[in-house]
């Protein structure tokens, strides 16, 4: 029973897919052209979608071909990466990683990045920093860090962002407070209490961008005291009983709720940026690892998936550990 795809299927499916014809894939790959179609058989078989159509002049991506084209591109780039960074032959260069990160980055993130970096590299270190973005971003441009976690947008082009996850950003607001009752905060609350933000000069492109959308929303807020980290946000919305900002997945401390603004959908992603010329593997991996760590706090943990094949609207799972079995 063909369980699902190995290496080889996708080293032959990218084969196909660019050079757009299966004669010319299998000279590529130096096998029959019935042994290849056979492996893209099996492929859509355990995908439950075509990835080609036929055309006169050889073949082409379907929808489902080119979603699933940008994995496979993936998951063999990371194979490649998973045997540089196993050889005895990587030196001293590998480590330790010197990885910054900002105050306002779930922690959960970050130890998941000790822990795989821990595994791919098991004799080097992490030397993490935590530093506002502003700082880190010129950390990494001088030399002192080979990568950081933090918020964008970035204040510099040229950088390369592997995108980690997008968080809802939510009120945070005293539980007592009536409206902590409410499924949603109205606008009107929002201007007259949303009195605390981050210091701009952390983030000043972030600073700048969320009072452009609060504005654009309705709201014209005008905060009167500053924070440096989610602990002193809290600290003063405890305590004044005014609105401050946070993303839904950062833990609140007791006495304190989050609810959404009535009619608005505010997001902010995280990334993890380092130089474009940067080559060292464990960077590259240790992105696909805190990707891995955000789909899986995403899954209800009631549910459960059944056996069977995937189909062409549930390509996106494919991302969830469920693709090679020798990975």
């Amino acid at each position: 029973m063909y369980e699902g795809p190995e290496f080889r299927h996708l080293i032959s499916f990218v084969a196909v897919a660019e050079e757009c014809h299966f004669g010319k894939a299998s000279q590529r790959l130096h096998i029959t052209q019935p042994a290849l179609s056979a492996q893209i058989k099996q492929l859509e078989s355990w995908l439950g979608a075509h990835l080609f159509r036929r055309t006169p002049h050889g073949a082409e991506l379907t929808e489902a071909g080119r979603n699933f084209l940008l994995y496979a591109r993936r998951i063999l780039h990371m194979r490649k990466h998973a045997m540089k960074a196993s050889s005895r032959k990587l030196g001293e260069s590998e480590w330790p990683l010197r990885l910054g990160y900002t105050p306002f980055t779930n922690h959960d993130l970050i130890r998941e990045a000790i822990l795989g970096y821990r595994e791919i590299v098991p004799e080097g270190n992490i030397n993490s920093t935590s530093d506002c973005t502003a700082r880190l971003i010129d950390m990494l441009l001088d030399g002192r860090l080979d990568a950081a976690v933090v918020t964008p947008p970035l204040p510099i082009r040229g950088l390369l962002e592997h995108h980690i996850c997008e968080d809802k950003l939510l009120l945070c607001i005293r539980s007592d407070d009536p409206l902590a009752l409410a499924e949603s905060v109205p606008k009107e609350a929002v201007t007259e209490r949303l009195c605390t933000l981050f210091n701009r000069d952390f983030h000043p492109a972030l600073y700048d961008q969320l009072i452009r959308r609060f504005k654009r929303a309705g709201m014209d807020i005008h905060p009167t005291e500053v924070y440096s980290a989610p602990a002193e946000m809290q600290f003063i919305v405890k305590t004044r009983g005014c609105f401050g900002l946070v993303r839904d997945r950062i833990p609140l401390e007791p006495g304190l709720s989050a609810r959404p603004i009535s009619g608005v959908d505010f997001r902010l992603g995280t990334v993890l940026v380092s130089h474009r010329d940067e080559q060292r593997p464990a960077i590259t991996m240790l992105a696909y690892r805190m990707v891995e760590r955000c789909i899986a706090r995403e899954q209800p943990v009631t549910l459960k998936r059944p056996p069977g094949r995937v189909l062409e609207a549930d390509i996106s799972p494919l991302r969830k550990g469920q693709l090679i079995r020798c990975l």
